[in-house]
């Protein structure tokens, strides 16, 4: 008995996606009569991953077997927001369209970048961050957005 790949010719190794924006963190539900209600912002961004991916990838079917992930959340503000709050809002969002189950996902690797706290003032010493400058990270500006590489692995299986 030997192990071979299960073949997938026409499925991408990996898929990249952007989506701009500031990155939104996972709401938690709100418990009202006994039902539980998604706060409307996070829908909102779970809506805008959802479109990214199908303008992106249209014709690209759930995929079947183990998934990993790298997502690089680039923020607008130093407001802390809890790493596994924002990669639950993206994994969530891509359940069944993407993937069929977010339980596929067997590696993840997650980055949060807060701009910097200080920047360059008018005669080139560091001063404190104001709200009107631009967003850099370590020095190199960036816009706000998450972007994420989604690595498709393929299954052994015993022949």
């Amino acid at each position: 008995m030997s192990l071979e790949t299960l073949s997938l010719p026409e499925w991408p190794m990996v898929c990249e996606l952007t989506v701009p924006g500031d990155p939104q963190s996972k709401g938690r539900p709100r418990v009202y009569q006994g039902h539980g209600i998604t706060p409307t912002r996070t829908r909102e961004a779970e809506n805008r991953v959802y479109s990214e991916w199908r303008n992106q990838y249209p014709r690209l079917p759930p995929y079947e077997g183990p998934v990993c992930l790298t997502l690089t959340f680039w923020t607008a503000t130093r407001r802390g927001r809890d790493w596994d709050n924002l990669a639950k809002l993206f994994t969530d969002a891509l359940n069944g369209v993407a993937y069929r189950d977010d339980r596929q996902i067997i590696e993840a690797s997650v980055h949060v970048h807060r701009p910097d706290q200080y920047v360059l003032g008018a005669h080139g010493r560091p001063r404190k961050r104001k709200s009107g400058d631009p967003l850099t990270w370590h020095g190199q500006p960036y816009t706000p957005c998450t972007r994420a590489s989604i690595y498709f692995k393929q299954e052994y299986i015993p022949r």
